[in-house]
């Protein structure tokens, strides 16, 4: 086996050294002298490896079967993403082999890796194109001083209205069509990102946990909640009933597309990859101590939020209301509960029950109505018991009665005698 560390580079020599430290090359390749290679690599290859040992600016990696790699660190400390760990297992994508040192060029999967000629590009592989140029297509690229180009559709996720603004840029790009007799190279930048952003979707999906607090962005607003992107292109729904613990009738009230916004993770389904988000639980629900400051037989006031069928809502305070049911609004009985309250009117009711749980409590106004005065229920009195008829008392005459028999005629008074 030629000698490994004299092949090497000025740079990636003393990233192999400062990689190694004490370990031995033999150790390191754990190759025996004369052992027959294994078929090589093909380009555009991806397989996952065990990181060997990290340099300042290069990671070497087992590829398996007597084969190692060299991976440089500069791509994933511009994105600002953790380095590899010795020992670690991570998906790479196989480059171009060097002949002098038998090191493969790999790069993390779904990064560009280097080529030098067409017998080293695949379709599917991911290469850095150079920016040349720019038309009414697309864009003209250089991918290893070859000539390829770039659809003005594949460009990006997203419409980009002046393709000059990308000459000059290097973009990492999938190879989709490639065609060397003809010279025909085609890229896609396009689909590098969507892959991306479908890994680190996966990637944060296997990593999040319900209770996690992220800060996101507001991506749309619709009337049942919002869309948040909590990073990598990964969107969780704020329900409008988790935007604030007062009620909220539409989301837009609350918030706007592009403002940014912490949330906390409640819920998640691996499967869908549907995520549930809440804005409210970040503060302090007021039901918490609703029980205390709102007990059984206390008199609160508050004003009516809503009226319904069944009753009336009464707002306490922010994030706490209270229903009086029809039946306890008043002592007598209601057609309609409007006949009885309207809408931010101010009442004062008396609390029956809470169940802060439930964030619920049963508020009764007919419990404070004046106890209307009972009329006392005069007794009919008895008639007196009728005392026998007596009979009519007639006066004794002392004279002789007038006309018929006895005493003088009035025929008498005139000289008759009959």
């Amino acid at each position: 086996m030629p000698n490994l560390r004299a092949a090497l580079d000025d740079d990636l020599e003393a990233d192999f050294e400062a990689a190694l430290g004490d370990m031995a090359v033999d150790d390191l390749l754990a190759a025996e002298v004369g052992a027959k290679a294994d078929a090589p690599l093909e380009p555009g290859t991806r397989l996952v490896g065990t990181v060997l040992a990290v340099g300042p600016d290069t990671a070497f990696i087992d590829l398996g079967a007597r084969r190692q790699g060299a991976m440089r660190l500069a791509g994933l400390l511009e994105a600002g993403e953790d380095l590899p760990a010795v020992g670690e297992s991570v998906e790479v994508s196989v480059g171009s082999r060097n002949e002098e040192d038998g090191l493969y060029d790999v790069a993390p999967a779904n990064r560009a890796v280097a080529v030098e000629d067409w017998t080293q590009l695949q379709a599917g592989m991911i290469v850095e194109a150079h920016v040349k140029a720019a038309n009414k297509g697309g864009l003209e690229c250089e991918v290893g001083g070859l000539r390829g180009f770039m659809p003005a559709s594949l460009v990006s996720t997203w419409r980009i209205e002046n393709l000059e603004e990308m000459v000059g840029q290097t973009l990492e790009s999938l190879v989709t069509e490639l065609v060397p007799e003809a010279r025909r190279l085609v890229l896609s930048r396009r689909a590098v990102i969507e892959k991306q952003a479908a890994d680190a979707k996966a990637k944060l999906l296997e990593t999040l946990e319900p209770g996690d607090e992220l800060d996101g962005i507001v991506r749309s607003v619709r009337d049942f909640g919002a869309f948040v992107d909590i990073g990598n292109g990964v969107e969780g729904l704020v329900h409008v009933s988790e935007l604030s613990w007062e009620r909220v009738a539409n989301a837009a009230d609350v918030l706007q597309a592009g403002q940014k916004v912490r949330v906390i993770v409640k819920k998640i389904d691996r499967q869908t990859g549907k995520i549930g988000l809440s804005a409210r639980d970040l503060v302090e629900s007021p039901w918490k101590r609703a029980a205390e400051k709102y007990h059984v037989g206390a008199t609160v006031r508050g004003a009516v939020s809503r009226i319904a069928q069944f009753g009336a809502f009464v707002r306490l305070e922010p994030g706490v209301e209270g229903l009086v049911h029809i039946s306890e609004l008043a002592t007598r009985h209601i057609r309609s509960v409007a006949d009885v309250v309207k809408e931010g009117e101010p009442v004062e009711c008396r609390v029956l029950a809470v169940d802060p749980d439930e964030q619920r409590m049963s508020l009764s106004i007919k419990a404070l109505a004046p106890t209307p005065v009972a009329k006392e229920a005069v007794e009919p009195e008895e008639p007196a018991a009728e005392e026998p008829a007596q009979p009519p008392v007639v006066k004794k005459r002392s004279g002789p009665l007038k006309g018929g028999l006895g005493g003088e005629s009035q025929g008498a008074k005139f000289g008759l005698k009959w």
